[in-house]
């Protein structure tokens, strides 16, 4: 296998002229996804790396919110907005950040802008360069930027948009759209991607035993590390490394009747998941899912013994802080953990699902396909184990886990992208290498070996061909992505008033002093970042409770409706209240004075006039 994955260059170009150009070629990879994904944003009059993007931004502005805290020194596990509670949600990637941003002097929005930025280029570095190791051909790195720009034929199946809705907030669309919003989960699964990258290379090139350990090791780690960022990029990624590493294990070892048990064991999990989740619940029957993963990780153990048990010992030791975080609060039963499991209904990928996965199914059925040919054990074990994993993942809904399946999805489609690119590069160099090098074992004539390879290099180009038509098919809908402008629109917390907000915000002691409410004017998410993560009468219902979680759910209600003095403030520790004279005509102080008393204010400039943001002290 080594043979045939060990291509020559074509050219004899000196190893370290080879390996400059391959370098010039990464970074040229680099700048061109700077250029595509990044570049008409900074032509936005409106840009600015303070700028937050608004782009379903509840969600992006709570994960926000714990880097404003870890940005102001507050590391403590508890529901950000409120800073009560407790907060199981895996947060490393943000509390990094935030930190950061606060040993640099960085605004915590321009370190989650920057912290982005530098992860997609080390993830596309990270292609780019297997690509290379892969290969052997220096120019090929280029390629790295292809996963981010294929598309999920949304153009053809939602008459034109760049996304296809399936059902509830259930979508497809490209990778393009999951790396846009900049947050934990896009780096959740370039943790995953780098490691697997690596893996694949270090099967590839490394042939040391103890380096190939190590850089296992190294592997698995980031991998487990995921888990502490986002849950579903770490859930991705487990499933496709445990699969393609069973898979592989089992061709390799041409243990063809475990790989009918593997298969079989597939329908087990359709089968018997819905008894797991029913008995255990969603996240059990989620491990449940692996099952057909067993034989292949049963015999590699067996033959490896410790070489191949570390790997897996050091994935689990990377993701244990959530690990055994989440599994004490099932065990405690936290409520909020007993809702997010249960809350996931009519997320289902349907028919549409395949079709948008186009782009990256027909190459992994030609990689497979020149797998079974060449008898290449990854040809043949990735594709399978890739397609397995994703199907399985896509549909939870069907057998018990049902935990957002379109989300899965989505993320796989990234994460089989990412490494689908570089395998896929290795089998087409491969077959159009010309002329094809004899098969030792085959005592043909050099005319039919020059005819098999002619016929070889035109089938490999058709392949080839009608993958990259495919693929520029499904560009459309990164291009109407790209052009729609209102789309990219941002949230501006640098204006005079949010200064103002900020202001008096800080004045708020950030724990132990109650909540800061306000009218129903003040953004209060804005208001949580601009103030140093002041404490607030919020929160992300799907994304961790606080203390008091209903009274703060009645007295966000009611801000929401037109804010009066909430009638739970006081059950939900509501102590401060900021409001806007902007924002409707009352005078806070007269007719509010049993309940309020004057704390500061500011004043800020709007539609040529001073509007006056005011702190009040609540006495109710």
């Amino acid at each position: 296998m080594r043979a045939l994955a060990s291509t020559e260059t074509g050219f004899l170009l000196p190893n370290l002229v080879r390996r400059i150009l391959a370098g010039v070629a990464v970074l040229g990879a680099v700048a061109a996804h700077v250029a595509l994904q990044w570049g008409y944003l900074w032509q936005r009059p409106d840009f600015s790396w303070s700028s937050f993007r608004s782009y379903f931004p509840g969600d992006q502005l709570s994960y926000m919110s714990m880097v404003t805290n870890a940005a102001d020194g507050r590391l403590a596990n508890v529901e950000p907005f409120t800073n009560t509670g407790n907060n199981t949600y895996p947060h490393l990637y943000y509390y990094v950040i935030g930190t950061v941003s606060r040993w640099v002097g960085l605004n915590p929005l321009e370190a989650w802008s920057v912290g982005g930025f530098i992860v997609q280029m080390v993830l596309v570095a990270s292609i780019a360069t297997a690509i290379y190791f892969v290969t052997r051909r220096w120019w090929m790195p280029v390629l790295a930027p292809v996963p981010f720009i294929i598309g999920a034929f949304a153009t053809q199946l939602s008459n034109g948009g760049w996304y296809t809705s399936i059902s509830s907030h259930a979508v497809l669309w490209g990778p393009f759209a999951v790396y846009y919003t900049l947050n934990g989960e896009t780096v959740a699964l370039s943790l995953c991607a780098v490691g697997l990258l690596l893996a694949l290379a270090t099967y590839l090139r490394v042939t040391t035993r103890t380096r190939q350990t190590v850089l296992y090791c190294v592997s698995a780690a980031f991998i487990g590390l995921s888990a502490n960022v986002q849950t579903y990029g770490f859930l991705v990624g487990v499933y496709l490394a445990l699969f393609v590493i069973a898979a592989a294990a089992l061709v390799y070892a041409r243990r063809w009747l475990l790989v009918v048990v593997s298969l079989a064991l597939i329908v087990v999990v359709a089968l018997a998941g819905p008894f797991v989740a029913g008995h255990f619940g969603p996240l059990a029957a989620l491990a449940f899912g692996v099952l057909p993963a067993a034989p292949g990780l049963i015999v590699l153990i067996v033959r490896f013994r410790l070489r191949a048990a570390l790997p897996l010992i050091v994935l689990v030791a990377a993701a244990s802080p959530q690990l055994i975080a989440t599994v004490l609060g099932i065990v405690s039963k936290d409520p909020f953990l007993s809702y997010r499991v249960a809350s996931s209904k009519d997320l289902g990928v349907d028919w549409r699902g395949i079709v948008a996965a186009g782009a990256v199914l027909l190459p992994l059925l030609g990689i497979l396909a020149a797998g079974i040919h060449r008898r290449v054990t990854l040809w043949m074990a990735f594709p399978i184990a890739a397609i397995a994993a994703w199907a399985l993942t896509a549909t939870n809904d069907l057998w018990g886990a049902n935990q957002e399946p379109y989300r899965f999805w989505l993320d796989m489609f990234c994460l089989v992208s990412f490494v689908t690119v570089p395998v896929a590069a290795m089998v087409a160099v491969s077959y159009l290498r010309w002329p094809h090098r004899p098969d030792p074992a085959v005592a043909d004539s050099r005319a039919v070996r020059t005819r098999r390879s002619a016929v070889s290099v035109v089938i490999s180009l058709v392949v080839v061909l009608l993958c990259a038509v495919v693929a520029v098919v499904s560009l459309s809908d990164f291009r109407t992505f790209r052009n729609d402008y209102p789309l990219h629109a941002f949230l501006d917390y640098s204006t005079p008033r949010f200064a103002a907000i900020g202001e008096l915000g800080k004045e708020v002691p950030k724990t132990g002093a109650g909540l800061l409410n306000s009218d129903s004017c003040i953004d209060m998410a804005g208001l949580k970042i601009v103030s140093d993560g002041a404490p607030v009468a919020t929160f992300n219902g799907g994304m961790a409770w606080p203390i008091n979680k209903d009274a703060v759910e009645r007295v966000s209600d009611e801000r929401l409706s037109g804010f009066q003095i909430a009638t739970d403030a006081k059950e939900a520790d509501v102590q401060w209240v900021m409001t806007d004279s902007a924002c409707q005509p009352v005078d806070w102080g007269v007719e509010y004075a049993d309940e309020l008393s004057f704390v500061d204010s500011r004043s800020y400039p709007v539609s040529g006039r001073t509007a006056t943001i005011t702190l009040w002290k609540f006495t109710g």
